[in-house]
């Protein structure tokens, strides 16, 4: 390496060590002022915030303050930035009076909030959303707020439990609530002014609602179902039509540009010099994603008790964890930190930055004493492959609408992986047991292990320790989109036929071998066809749509990828 070259290199690690002292710096700061804000804003006759002296401005001072919890915030995988981040403030039933702290906002990863049972009053700031833009958990009951709800809170997209009652609250509850689809529990009774669903009816709407509801309420079921099924159709075929014709207009101008190169083979970047030390740098993690300690893990699961398992899988064991506020986790313990390393970062990297409906959210993770665990929301109904095949018992049968919810789930959150997310992402593991359930049979795709991340550049990051390397837009449609087109295919053959590990190529000798080309083929009529579908959907009334869906099973199953949809 030449003098130059050395000089760059030290130059780059300066000013990246540099300006991680500054982003540490910038934190602490950040969150001292949050801290100071909500110390300001709260009178203190009880004297619980005794502590709260900000005298110390050593890092780490903040989070041994009452009530307030921190974690240490890794901002790259491999390069630790030691920075404190204030996840929860808890200063529930202390006596103290004011209004509520407006420079929380200053607390950007904040988590949960609980000031109930003191006498806070005033009104909730407007723009809650931004002054709390990641809290999961708010908890305001039992104090003096009046004014209205605002609707703003219906922007806080991680919002799972807020509590408002025995407050001074009036109003209608803001409809956006009814659309936060993370919400799992709302409660805001004992407020005297305040009413809209799940409340009483406010008193314009009771006579109207009394004359309608069973109407509206008829009307309602059937128009969500009915889009539902039209708006899955119809992603479908203009994927197909115009996807296709799409893809090849790519295929055609690619093959033009690249011509005389080989544009199907993946070709290594130069990991020279400065180079190098840019190509095995992880992307960031998300700060939503906290390094739990081994310690609080292990209290959650009963120390890894054999009753908290839920699952095994090949990579690791699943266990049931029980947080001290209350918090339901599951926890993959990985059998073998070395041997699975790479399933962990792609795990951590892809998981640890979406936030969908649809994908199953990743919170946390650890890696102490050998061990190495992921730490996700628990998700309480089970998995397809159960629901289809582990216990064919009569109680436990789906019904065609619940295949179609879920059909339509998995659906849309492939198409946000493959096409709306910030950057391009393929599953290929998809598989009935890796579609798990939550009480409304909302599915959630899990198990990113072997999943492939990729910019839309073409750069594709594979481990920790090896290089970028770089995929044609070729490659990534027909070898690795595509094989996510096919395994959905078998998941909805399997939702229709209800049979697990599927064997395409010798499904039964009376069919001549190809399950697909027989389902396919013109000569198959309806009544040929209700030997494969299950037995508990016949004549249900939904006969044309599950033919219609094997249809579709059956072109995303072709046996050449370049013939399958663009996508779901």
């Amino acid at each position: 390496m030449t003098l130059n070259a050395r000089a760059l290199v030290l130059l780059h690690i300066l000013i990246r060590s540099l300006l991680g002292a500054f982003s540490a710096s910038h934190g602490t700061e950040s969150e001292i002022s949050c801290l100071r804000s909500v110390r300001e804003s709260l009178e203190d006759p009880l004297d619980k915030l005794t502590s709260w002296t900000f005298h110390n401005h050593k890092e780490g001072a903040i989070c041994k303050y009452v009530g307030v919890t921190c974690n240490l915030d890794p901002e790259y995988y491999g390069i630790i930035i030691p920075q404190r981040i204030v996840r929860s403030i808890q200063l529930a039933n202390m006596g103290l009076k004011g209004e509520f702290p407006r420079g929380i906002e200053n607390c950007t990863g904040l988590l949960s909030l609980d000031l109930s049972g003191n006498e806070i009053s005033g009104s909730i700031p407007h723009n809650i959303n931004e002054a709390l833009p990641s809290v999961i958990m708010l908890n305001l009951s039992n104090n003096q707020l009046s004014g209205e709800i605002p609707s703003s809170i219906g922007s806080c997209h991680n919002l799972e439990v807020l509590k408002l009652d025995n407050n001074r609250l009036r109003g209608r509850v803001p409809q956006q609530l009814s659309q936060l689809n993370s919400l799992r529990i709302f409660s805001a009774d004992n407020n005297s002014g305040l009413c809209g669903e799940p409340l009483e009816d406010c008193k314009e709407d009771r006579w109207a609602a009394f004359e309608v509801s069973f109407k509206r309420g008829f009307e309602v079921g059937f128009g969500v179902f009915a889009s539902l099924y039209t708006a899955f159709l119809m992603y479908y075929i203009l994927w197909v039509v115009l996807g296709s014709k799409k893809m090849m207009m790519e295929t055609r101008r690619e093959s033009r540009e690249n011509k005389g190169k080989e544009v199907d083979q993946v070709t290594y970047w130069p990991t020279k010099g400065v180079h190098q030390e840019e190509s095995i740098k992880v992307p960031k993690l998300q700060r939503m994603v906290t390094e739990m300690s081994l310690t609080e893990i292990s209290e959650a699961t009963g120390n890894f008790s054999i009753g908290n398992v839920i699952g095994l899988g090949k990579i690791g064991v699943m266990y049931k964890g029980v947080l001290s506020n209350g918090w339901l986790l599951a926890i993959k313990r990985l059998h073998d930190s070395q041997s699975f390393e790479n399933q962990f970062v792609s795990e951590l990297l892809a998981l640890g930055r979406l936030r969908h409906n649809n994908i199953v959210p990743l919170l946390g993770y650890c890696r102490e004493r050998k061990e190495t665990l992921l730490v996700y929301k628990y998700i309480s109904n089970g998995n397809l492959c159960d629901w289809l095949h582990a216990a064919k018992r009569r109680d436990k049968i789906l019904g065609w609408p619940l295949r179609i919810k879920i059909a339509i789930g998995i659906a849309r959150g492939l198409a946000w992986l493959h096409h709306e997310c910030n950057f391009r992402l393929v599953h290929l593991n998809l598989s009935s047991d890796s579609i798990l359930l939550d009480q409304s049979f909302e599915p959630k795709i899990s198990n990113f292990g072997g999943a492939r991340i990729s910019n839309y550049g073409g750069e594709l990051f594979k481990n920790p320790r090896s290089n970028y390397i770089f995929v044609g837009s070729e490659v990534w449609e027909l070898g690795y989109v595509k094989k996510d087109v096919y395994d959905f295919g078998i998941l909805l053959l399997e939702l229709i036929i209800r049979e697990e590990h599927i064997q395409i190529n010798n499904y039964s000798n009376n069919w001549n071998g190809n399950l697909i080309d027989w389902i396919a083929h013109p000569m198959t009529s309806s009544s040929d066809l209700y030997n494969v579908i299950d037995e508990s959907l016949i004549g249900q009334g939904f006969d044309c749509e599950i033919f219609e869906f094997l249809r579709i099973a059956c072109t995303c199953l072709k046996l050449f990828p370049s013939q399958r949809p663009t996508d779901v």
